[in-house]
């Protein structure tokens, strides 16, 4: 089997505030574009995985799907998978909770072993905050952790221009500059507070205040993408990468090429729901 695993990026990202569990709730609109990594699944004596570009041990999140399958199936993975990463990592693209999910959903239809819905999204929560996404596609709503998803009316009529400027950021590092010194998993009196209109405005990214003082080119990017004719731009995720929503293919064409200064610059697509879930297996 040859599978993609498609990015995201964030129309809009809120951060709420502390949970109990130890988690942020937030609040999102997620987005899935034409940007894929590849999973080439063969069958094997024995499990096992090469990857380009990324680890290749059980830190993997494809090997750790690989063997949440396993546990939610009583069945032995007896397969040789190869990712091949394009998506780059540390860039709030989603790439990783991607691999997971396709894999996930892959080895259903190469083990002929279906999980019950429940059972899916359970194998799929259990893998991250941003898999459970990646089983439905498209454009959705994620809450709580982000792993509360409900499907959203598509809107397909515009190009994006995503650019990577060769940062990456952890995920823990991102919340770690958005909570208060002394008061770990809490954004109390900080920038929610700091910016109490932010709700009524258009949508945006509550990452972006504490990313961009710690990588001011970022916001340079950003200022560039606006420029350029976006009629959107913000930080995907909690970062690195930023994106620009443009009306016409030749705009994000055109702005591409000025951005590619900063280091990758790749016109996308979004990606309707039926389109994303009828293109995840190519063979």
């Amino acid at each position: 089997m040859l599978l993609r695993a498609f990015a995201k990026i964030n129309l809009d990202l809120r951060v709420l505030g502390g949970r109990s569990d130890g988690y942020h709730e937030v609040r999102t609109i997620l987005q899935t574009v034409d940007w894929f990594d590849e999973i080439c699944i063969e069958h094997s004596d024995r499990f096992e995985f090469v990857c380009h570009g990324g680890p290749v041990d059980e830190s993997n999140l494809v090997v750790r799907a690989v063997r949440e399958f396993e546990r939610a199936t009583a069945i032995a993975v007896k397969a040789r998978i190869e990712l091949s990463k394009h998506i780059p990592i540390g860039a709030g693209l989603g790439g990783g909770s991607a691999d997971a999910a396709v894999t996930l959903l892959g080895l259903q239809q190469f083990c002929g072993r279906t999980l019950p819905g429940p059972e899916q999204d359970r194998c799929l929560r259990a893998l991250g905050s941003d898999v459970p996404f990646f089983g439905v596609g498209g454009r959705a709503m994620g809450v709580g952790r982000g792993d509360e998803v409900t499907p959203q009316d598509d809107d397909t009529t515009y190009w994006v221009v995503i650019v990577h400027a060769g940062v990456a950021i952890s995920t823990a590092e991102a919340y770690s500059w958005l909570t208060v010194s002394g008061e770990s998993n809490t954004i109390k009196g900080f920038y929610a507070q700091l910016d109490p209109g932010r709700e009524a405005r258009s949508p945006g990214n509550d990452f972006e205040s504490p990313v961009f003082e710690h990588h001011p080119v970022l916001g340079e990017i950003k200022s560039e993408l606006l420029r350029l004719g976006a009629a959107q731009a913000a930080l995907s995720g909690s970062g690195s990468a930023m994106f620009g929503r443009f009306d016409r293919r030749e705009q994000a064409v055109e702005a591409a090429s000025q951005l590619a200064r900063y280091g990758t610059a790749r016109v996308t697509r979004p990606l309707s729901r039926t389109e994303y879930l009828g293109s995840i297996i190519v063979k």
